[in-house]
């Protein structure tokens, strides 16, 4: 099966700082197909909101970011994860996610011709006979504010279900397990244990069918996300975590679901996501630029 790369956002900032040479980031442009590598929603989704965060100074890196990533995938935006799981693993209708591909092909166009913030913010690039730019100061902030709150909420109900008396216990002592339970939740054998939680979890958020079987099944497929998460809920129990400070965490997680379909490879420099997933079956569809370079 030809592997199809899921470039990972940290990847264009390290053309950026020459991290990637230009020498091989030719090699990489000269081997994309001919319709380009499409990027993934969450990708693209992190690139836009750098533009609600960048002083006016530097914008100009924020646009070639973009600019790096448009041009390796001719434009072209793959699907929420989620809904192309549901489309075509769990073959249901999927949810309706926001912004859709269409969209976010456009706002990448609009943006790598601005010639300055104050551009877009005064809506005046000029695109295809008019003139068009940001529609709010906050607008991609505003769409990755949904998934931040449902994670924060999702990994304390985790948490909770894991033990419920948690808040109770921080609020007492600063410690969100009793000491005498910490031992058995350092143990890998614990979390094996949570695997199908998770996986069923994930199903009825899906508003998938949650039959023993798929639970199973499905926790094969989800062998890098549960991980992760697995990951993240521990250390919050055991060292203390602070979801609210790595709100950032879901996009991680998000872009790990594309691994569920048995195409997809993630592409990464993130030191972070290779540590939380090294224990994965999956961990080998997670590989550096200069591995995905190896394969082409």
């Amino acid at each position: 099966m030809k592997l199809k790369p899921i470039f990972d956002t940290n990847v264009f900032g390290d053309v950026q700082r020459g991290r990637i040479s230009q020498r091989d980031w030719r090699f990489l442009l000269g081997h994309r197909p001919r319709h380009g590598w499409p990027l993934s929603m969450i990708t693209a989704s992190e690139l836009l909101a750098g533009v609600n965060v960048v002083k006016p100074n530097d914008f100009l890196n924020v646009r070639q970011r973009i600019g790096l990533a448009y041009d390796l995938s001719k434009g072209r935006v793959l699907d929420d994860p989620r809904v192309l799981l549901c489309k075509e693993v769990l073959r249901i209708a999927g949810p309706t996610v926001m912004p859709s591909p269409l969209l976010t092909n456009k706002d990448m166009d609009v943006i790598r011709r601005a010639n300055s913030l104050g551009q877009l913010l005064r809506q005046s690039v000029p695109y295809k006979g008019k003139l068009i730019g940001l529609v709010s100061a906050t607008c991609f902030l505003d769409d990755m504010a949904a998934p931040k709150k449902a994670w924060l909420a999702e990994t304390r109900a985790m948490a909770t279900a894991i033990y419920p008396g948690w808040e109770d216990l921080f609020q007492k002592t600063g410690r969100r397990l009793p000491v005498e339970l910490r031992k058995e939740f350092e143990q890998r054998p614990y979390w094996d244990r949570q695997r199908l939680v998770f996986s069923k979890g994930m199903l009825q958020r899906l508003g998938a069918a949650t039959s023993p079987e798929l639970v199973a099944q499905f926790s094969t497929r989800l062998d890098a996300v549960i991980e992760f998460t697995c990951f993240v809920v521990s250390q919050f129990l055991l060292r203390n975590y602070s979801i609210e400070k790595h709100l950032s965490d879901v996009f991680d997680q998000l872009q790990l679901l594309y691994l569920a379909i048995d195409r997809f490879v993630i592409v990464s420099s993130d030191a972070d996501l290779l540590l939380r997933t090294r224990q994965s079956r999956q961990a080998a569809r997670i590989m550096s630029f200069d591995q995905f370079l190896q394969t082409l």
